[in-house]
């Protein structure tokens, strides 16, 4: 058997991350929120992941927190490719309509991608179309973060080389810092905070073209939104238990209790999920970027395998659990891949109530066709409904039974 990492193989991976502390100017999420993503290509396809959602969730497991996803390929900040069969104003006018109807309390803008390729020319333009959409949407009083556009990856010819884009999606990127600054909006700068996975021709890349991430991409995002926001990372518990006392000398962000020995067993319930674990397949860069730790002192000398709940998870010397082991596995990582697809499960059913596929023969001008079907649309609501509590129960971490059991020798 493999034996697991120990902490100080881990250390490195640690480097990488924002301090443990929480910042001064956190911007948190609270109990009751509505969240509601809008923007281009960026915010739709993060409902086929899930990743940001996810992770937003799991850091708040006592507090109901919902999120719609209006994100539309393409879309500008004036509503373009809202447009349908309309103008552009009728797009935007839709756009905000809806949104004024979800009653948000978060906003979660994310433009300038497309805007960016008018370059300097059209900069003034689209300060001027974000200023508009802001003010549109100011009447629901809700706390607003505005994601600069992301810097596009050289991967190489025949795609284009992205510098002189780049150029511009910085200048787009800084206005949009400007009017967050202004306006008081919390701003993230993911062109910085993603950008040395992009710079050059990248070992490791985010996009499947240099502009779209990929899910390895978004699973990134999400460690760098997290840290946009000013939320503690890393999110963990760190456990000592003796195994002689019998006694958990040290337990943070967990919970032991029913503490036996012969062999060593103990109840143990974190305070929060895990971070998601990277995406499967994904290339070695994609290093794990935090782990629980579990310590065991006061074992004798040998070879011990760690079950949870009945199922084999680890196995370490005596010495490694005393210097600390890191968990990157286990019922807790289960649930919160399970809790990630429930979520895109959940955003999957609301996309179809706010964009059903025949939306023209519903809605639209060739309703006097199948307008009649337009009444099954709302019972989408039921079905998202159920998935919200499916997602309300999985954000919160079970107890769990660990079991050490040492290893006979041949």
């Amino acid at each position: 058997m493999k034996l697991t990492p120990t902490l100080a193989g881990l250390a490195g991976l640690f480097a990488l991350l924002p301090p443990a502390a929480l910042a001064a100017d956190a911007f948190e999420l609270r109990d009751g929120d509505r969240v509601v993503l809008i923007g281009n290509t960026l915010i739709e396809r993060e409902q086929r992941h899930g990743y940001w959602e996810a992770a937003l969730t799991r850091r708040y497991p006592d507090r109901k927190i919902t999120f719609r996803n209006l994100g539309w390929s393409g879309d500008t900040v004036f509503g373009e490719a809202r447009a349908g069969f309309g103008t552009p104003a009728d797009g935007f006018r839709h756009f905000k309509d809806h949104v004024l109807a979800l009653k948000p309390t978060v906003l979660i803008v994310g433009y300038g991608a497309n805007e960016s390729f008018a370059g300097e020319a059209g900069l003034k333009r689209f300060t001027d179309g974000l200023n508009t959409l802001l003010d549109a949407l100011a009447p629901t009083k809700a706390r607003v973060v505005l994601l600069s556009p992301l810097r596009q990856e050289d991967l190489g010819r025949p795609l284009p080389d992205p510098a002189v884009q780049n150029r511009n999606l910085r200048l787009y990127a800084d206005a949009m810092k400007q009017i967050a600054e202004k306006r008081g909006h919390r701003f993230i700068d993911l062109y910085e905070l993603l950008g040395g996975d992009t710079q050059g021709k990248p070992s490791a890349p985010l996009t499947d073209n240099g502009i779209h991430l990929t899910a390895f991409g978004y699973w990134k995002a999400a460690l760098a939104l997290e840290r946009g926001l000013g939320l503690a990372q890393p999110t963990t518990w760190d456990v000592t238990v003796d195994a002689r006392s019998q006694q958990a000398s040290a337990a943070r962000g967990a919970r032991v209790d029913r503490i036996e020995a012969g062999p060593m067993r103990f109840r143990l319930a974190a305070d929060r999920l895990p971070v998601l674990p990277p995406p499967k397949n994904s290339p070695p860069q994609g290093a794990f970027p935090a782990a629980d730790s579990l310590r065991i002192t006061g074992l004798a000398p040998g070879r011990y395998a760690l079950r949870i709940d009945g199922k084999f998870v680890h196995v370490a010397t005596a010495d490694q659990w005393a210097q600390g082991v890191a968990l990157v596995a286990g019922p807790d990582f289960d649930q919160a891949e399970e809790l990630r697809r429930a979520v895109i499960e959940k955003n999957r059913l609301y996309f179809h109530r706010w964009r059903p596929q025949n939306e023209t023969y519903l809605f639209g001008f060739r309703k006097h066709e199948q307008g009649q079907n337009a009444r099954e649309i709302p019972q989408f609501d039921p079905l998202v409904a159920d998935k919200e509590k499916e997602i309300a129960r999985l954000r919160t971490p079970r107890p769990h039974t660990y079991e050490l059991i040492r290893e006979k020798r041949p």
